[in-house]
């Protein structure tokens, strides 16, 4: 299936000005694990891909309001959260003035961002790119800030059963109605949602040279579940949480993808 780097009406700026304008009223979403979804579902199968951070250099990706910064600086590494919309970022930033963990915030579009510093031992990207027009550009940049062997992260609303949650209640299942397409979808509270296969992303993963991992689609424990009316995500999976390797390594005029196997890891 063809990729296109940009999907739908909405640019970049306009989605990065939508985000950083409902900051303020969405600020008390968020506590030192993130929301419901991230403390239950995603932070565990993040930090099981990663696997031990410490003394380890990490670019959270597209790092909002900066709760996963916080967590990994927590557990030892060595933390850059890169974020674009500056009503997050202002967030995060004055949590680590009032709160240091030696963090390095910068404000940067994922879509044209470039790191100088020599490579990331792991980049993590949560639940970004289904936010982002340009996603292709913003993939290929959190592979690039990769040294060679080092591991990317990344999780999304799982696309091939986005329907919200809440309508498992009245049906019990998850209708899949258009999954092939690229599509966009206003979202009620801010932003727009970008859908694409699975496929989409798979595929250009590999071809900027990675190789897949694991992945993992996060089971919500089945009490929890039932205390929070979230049956739900004990059957089907809301998310999906992707783990591979960068094994290329850059040769001059070599574009990233068509260089050679690293194997000094």
């Amino acid at each position: 299936m063809a990729t296109n780097d940009q999907t739908g009406d909405a640019t970049n700026d306009e989605v990065i000005a939508a985000w950083s304008a409902a900051a303020a009223a969405h600020a008390d979403d968020f506590d030192d694990e993130g929301d419901f979804t991230r403390r239950h579902l995603l932070n565990p199968a993040i930090f099981e891909l990663l696997g031990d951070v410490a003394g380890r250099r990490i670019l959270d990706a597209g790092c909002g309001q900066g709760y996963l910064c916080r967590l990994l600086a927590r557990r030892g590494a060595h933390v850059t959260g890169a974020e674009p919309a500056a009503g997050w970022i202002a967030q995060a930033v004055a949590r680590e003035a009032t709160a240091p963990l030696g963090i390095t915030y910068i404000q940067a579009d994922l879509s044209t961002f470039a790191d100088d510093s020599g490579g990331f031992d792991a980049v993590v990207a949560n639940m970004v790119f289904m936010d982002i027009p340009d996603y292709v550009a913003a993939m290929r940049a959190c592979i690039a800030a990769l040294r060679p062997g080092g591991s990317f992260v990344f999780s999304l609303l799982h696309p091939c059963f986005e329907e919200s949650g809440s309508a498992w209640a009245s049906q019990g299942y998850v209708a899949v109605r258009e999954y092939l397409s690229e599509y966009t979808t206003p979202q009620t509270s801010f932003g727009v949602f970008f859908h694409r296969p699975l496929s989409a992303y798979i595929t250009l993963l590999l071809a900027e040279g990675c190789a897949l991992r694991a992945m993992r689609e996060p089971q919500l424990d089945p009490q929890l579940a039932r205390e929070y009316g979230a049956e739900r995500y004990t059957h089907v999976p809301g998310y999906v949480v992707i783990g591979a390797d960068r094994i290329t390594v850059d040769l001059p005029g070599n574009p990233l993808g068509m260089g050679e196997r690293d194997d000094t890891e």
